[in-house]
């Protein structure tokens, strides 16, 4: 597990207050989340489907669907404010500054085209190589994503590519431009558990080399305690807990941290039945007067229902949406859950 950055660092992105809606503005999905990254620094999201995780992510790379808009907030990257820019500054920033990898990789490749000329075309259009130079460079950043024969891997077609090569090669197109922020959302999702090791070291490799900062979203705590300096968790649009991911893993603050990590723990073998998560989210947009997770809650109160939680700083370093935080007592049940590998997102 990752030890917390030890020295502060120059902050890259800060989000403050981000409200996203979808449905046309009617729902609003992301509720008044702030956060920083540091340059240099790995910061994990983890939480259920429908958290608001990804709406996050592709309000930072301004790649939200339509329906979708950034409502309220503010999103300043390396002092440049991200919300309401031109299509013009989007373009000069990603590929360059910020990029980004994704789960199935294959769906982000034109398949009738050679990936090695799908990476020398983004050389070309991003960074104004020549043809020659961009096919040399896209061959020495294809051997440098720990591909073997990359001028041959240069020719070949999407379909001639295993999964974990594929994600591979979009690595090579998202870190092209030498950005300083990368998101991986969910990039290891679909690759068995030797090559999900494999791209993460390559990740640790290219953050170490490049300074590179990453948002790594995931559903497996295992990835997130492997390869994160610091963890937020996400419930219903929400940050709920946030703090360096060793001391969040090793003791939650948060029930629904530790739910998370409770179902999170597969057990041994003889377990018949899978723990899960009572109850469900609330529907996206509800309006709700106080804790969002209270519904689920074994500590709650009538207090939890009835006024809006903040986000609480603690000594620790860590910030909590919880009244009872310095009440309840968790089992931390699931501590030694990120060590098994086991999705967090079992709730039923």
């Amino acid at each position: 597990m990752p030890e917390p950055t030890t020295h502060p660092a120059e902050v890259l992105l800060t989000i403050d207050g981000l409200r996203v809606t979808i449905a046309g503005g009617r729902t609003e999905a992301v509720r008044g989340v702030s956060f920083e990254v540091r340059r240099g620094e790995t910061v994990g999201i983890v939480g259920e489907s429908g958290s608001g995780k990804t709406l996050v992510c592709r309000s930072v790379l301004g790649v939200l669907a339509p329906g979708c808009a950034v409502s309220d907030g503010t999103i300043d990257f390396a002092g440049t404010s991200l919300v309401g820019i031109p299509r013009r500054a989007w373009d000069q920033l990603r590929g360059t500054r910020i990029a980004a990898v994704f789960q199935d990789p294959a769906s982000y490749l034109n398949p009738s085209v050679p990936v090695g000329h799908q990476l020398a075309e983004q050389l070309r259009v991003k960074l104004g190589r020549s043809r020659r130079d961009a096919r040399d460079a896209a061959v020495r950043l294809l051997a440098a994503m720990g591909l073997h024969e990359p001028a041959r891997v240069y020719r070949q077609y999407p379909y001639e590519l295993s999964g974990g090569m594929l994600q591979r090669v979009v690595l090579a197109i998202a870190v092209s431009g030498d950005p300083q922020l990368l998101i991986a959302d969910e990039a290891t999702t679909a690759l068995d558990v030797t090559i999900q090791a494999e791209v993460l070291e390559l990740l640790a490799g290219l953050r170490a080399d490049r300074g590179l900062a990453v948002i790594a979203v995931s559903h497996d705590l295992a990835v997130i305690a492997e390869f994160c300096d610091r963890v937020l968790v996400f419930y219903a649009g929400e940050i709920v807990e946030a703090g360096p991911t060793a001391a969040v893993l090793r003791a939650p603050r948060h029930p629904y941290t530790e739910a998370l990590l409770r179902v999170a723990s597969v057990g041994s073998w003889e377990r018949r039945n899978l723990a899960v998560i009572d109850g469900q989210p609330p529907a996206v947009g509800a309006t709700l007067p106080g804790c969002r997770f209270a519904d689920r809650c074994a500590f709650a109160t009538e207090q939890c229902r009835t006024r809006p939680i903040p986000l609480t700083e603690l000594a620790d370093g860590r910030a909590v949406r919880c009244v009872r935080v310095d009440e309840i007592a968790l089992s931390g049940a699931g501590a030694g859950a990120a060590g098994a590998g086991a999705g967090a997102g079992a709730s039923r």
